[in-house]
């Protein structure tokens, strides 16, 4: 916002075109992203005032809130009647109460951001009025504000100076208009700037000639008012040819040796002494170059609110629907179209990216994924590992939410997901578990089964059932090297917490002292205790260990070694069918979780029996 080159305006010998600020006159909002809800930004402090060199700009916003039928009485109304001076108080009188926010004593009129200071010293605060931020759903998170039912889209944002205070907050437009939408009203900006420059001469400003040495011009532009001012000042901003009377005034009756001086009223103090003098200002004569602008913008509102009056919108997001023309559908005629969408395996992870995002699995190949809890679609995998999901069920989808599919979306190939035709179609869903969602089940069951026997469980912890699933998933699955992404997140949330310390002491205390001389891994060390168990450690933990292998491997993907862990999971290292890869890995885990409960099952069977 009126942004200039400060090594080619500003600080130039005759930054007259600084000081012109046409980029004031030409400041507009209509088409802005960002609208200044507040503003009190020093974006320049250069040198000492009155010494050549010195540069000063300071700007001033401030908003007010209008209903539509009360804005013919803010017409007139300028900068200095909407900036604040006071902090914001709740505040009463004879003919009323006044809510924090309110404009004077107009109710009706209100300001979006509250300004809060401190008698106490305290740093001074802002916050969005709680209307426009509870209206829109809102959550500060610091100085932002996002919106979580929409993707944690930012809507407002604060700044702050040096020193640590607030000195700006933005808003977004979109959201704004649609708040003013509903309620029926406008935003009035209201803004003063300032920008001043000292040099010793300036010459060449073509300006009215107001006095010895000074000139003024005035410009009017469609939003606002500019004014100039070149003016004499002696070196350290005394006005050129200033003179000031002095009267010092002083009491001599009152006696500080006496035990309770008394300080007589002024009218009766016969004590009183004065003198007076003239001073007059001095010092070489330098030129100060100013301006003054000040402007006065009104913002609509939208034509419908979607998020507050809940209006109906047409989406602008289309999707493919069909192979032959590439056609699209969005908006109502999505909402009519009874087929379903294709896309990319890639848009589960975009979806995963969301902080609220969620994903959960009914089959093998069916599932519920979205970005936020409440706003998720029934999948399901085709036979080339394309997702499916309903068009209309997408169509009921908020448009924030259709845009984090809508980049993955692909012709149609493949068909439709058997098992979710199964699911929708036929109301047989297939009798079949994910991978994913098994692996979950079975760490939890070993941990408990093995914290009963033992007293301590295997891992040192897990995460959360939904921290796994975004972690734990077959979707890595554009490259090699996703694939070894994958084998990370297994390694770290399954080997990496394998409690060593608990096998030696309380698992497996009869090992410690061998693994211990052999100085043995996560993995080796759990092989032993199974060897101990009765079944071979080290077939048990061949998952493992390639999981171990391809989480190093990709940094060099690319090399012929690479896929060499690939044989320890079974899967061919010529694949190139990585989801189908991903699969097995999680699936080949599965198998390992499951044999090391059947070896302490069987180890404590074979305890018991006489």
């Amino acid at each position: 916002m009126t942004t200039v080159n400060p090594q080619k305006f500003v600080y130039s010998k005759f930054p007259l075109e600084w000081i012109e600020a046409r980029d004031f006159e030409n400041l507009n909002f209509d088409k802005s992203t960002w609208i200044p809800l507040v503003l009190e930004k020093n974006d320049i402090l250069h040198g000492d005032f009155g010494t050549p060199g010195y540069r000063k700009a300071y700007r001033d916003l401030d908003s007010i809130i209008v209903p539509l039928d009360l804005k013919p009485k803010f017409e007139s109304v300028h900068w200095q009647s909407v900036s604040r001076h006071n902090s914001d108080a709740a505040w009463a009188d004879d003919k009323g109460f006044y809510a924090p926010g309110s404009y004077g004593q107009d109710s009706q009129v209100l300001y979006p951001v509250i300004q809060r200071t401190f008698a106490t010293g305290d740093p001074k605060q802002w916050d969005l009025l709680q209307e426009l931020e509870v209206g829109l759903k809102l959550l500060r998170v610091g100085d932002r504000w996002i919106s979580p039912e929409e993707g944690d889209v930012e809507v407002a944002r604060l700044e702050r100076d040096q020193n640590g205070g607030p000195d700006a907050l933005f808003f977004r437009a979109e959201y704004l208009r649609d708040y003013l939408c509903a309620k029926n009203s406008a935003l009035l900006i209201t803004g003063f700037a300032f920008r001043d420059a000292v040099e010793e001469s300036f010459p060449d400003v073509n300006w009215q000639i107001t006095g010895e040495d000074s000139k003024t011009q005035e410009r009017r532009f469609e939003h606002g008012l500019w004014e100039g001012r070149l003016a004499p000042m002696h070196e350290g901003g005394q006005p050129f040819g200033a003179t000031w009377h002095v009267l010092h005034a002083w009491r001599e009756s009152v006696d500080p040796t006496e035990d309770v001086p008394i300080m007589p009223d002024p009218p009766e103090d016969t004590g009183m002494k004065h003198k007076e003098f003239t001073r007059a200002a001095h010092g070489r004569k330098v030129f100060g170059l100013s301006c003054r602008i000040w402007i006065k913008r009104w913002i609509s509102p939208a034509q419908k609110s979607p998020r507050i009056r809940h209006d109906e919108v047409e989406s602008r997001i289309h999707f493919q629907v069909e192979n032959q023309e590439q056609a699209t559908l969005a908006g109502k005629a999505l909402r009519d179209y009874r087929g379903w969408l294709w896309f990319k395996p890639s848009v589960v992870r975009r979806i995963l990216a969301a902080r609220t995002s969620e994903l959960k699995w009914y089959t093998a190949d069916t599932g519920e994924l979205g970005p936020a809890p409440h706003e998720t679609l029934h999948f399901g995998i085709n036979s080339v590992g394309l997702l499916n999901v309903l068009g209309y069920k997408m169509a009921e989808l908020p448009e924030w939410g259709q845009k984090y599919w809508v980049a993955d979306n692909v012709c149609p190939e493949g068909g439709l997901s058997k098992e979710l035709h199964m699911a929708q179609n036929l109301a047989q869903p297939a009798e079949t578990v994910a991978p994913e969602a098994q692996l979950w089940r079975k760490l939890t069951m070993l941990q408990r089964l093995i914290e009963i026997e033992f007293g301590s469980p295997l891992l040192k912890q897990l995460p959360s059932e939904r921290d796994f699933l975004h972690h734990v998933h077959r979707f890595y699955c554009a490259s090699f090297a996703d694939v070894c992404t994958l084998c990370k997140e297994i390694h770290r949330i399954i080997t990496e917490r394998i409690d060593v310390d608990a096998l030696n002491q309380q698992i497996d205390p009869a090992n410690a002292g061998k693994a211990k001389a052999q100085k043995l891994g996560q993995i080796k060390r759990l092989a032993l205790w199974l060897d101990a168990l009765g079944v071979d450690g080290r077939q048990v933990t061949a998952p493992l260990a390639g999981i171990y292998e391809l989480r190093i491997a990709d940094a060099h993907a690319a090399s012929k070694t690479a896929r060499e862990g690939l044989s320890l999971l079974a899967i061919p290292p010529d694949i190139e069918d990585y989801l189908t890869a991903c699969f097995v890995v999680i699936a080949r885990t599965v198998n390992c979780i499951v044999e090391i409960g059947r070896a302490v099952i069987k180890a404590r069977k074979q305890k018991a029996s006489p």
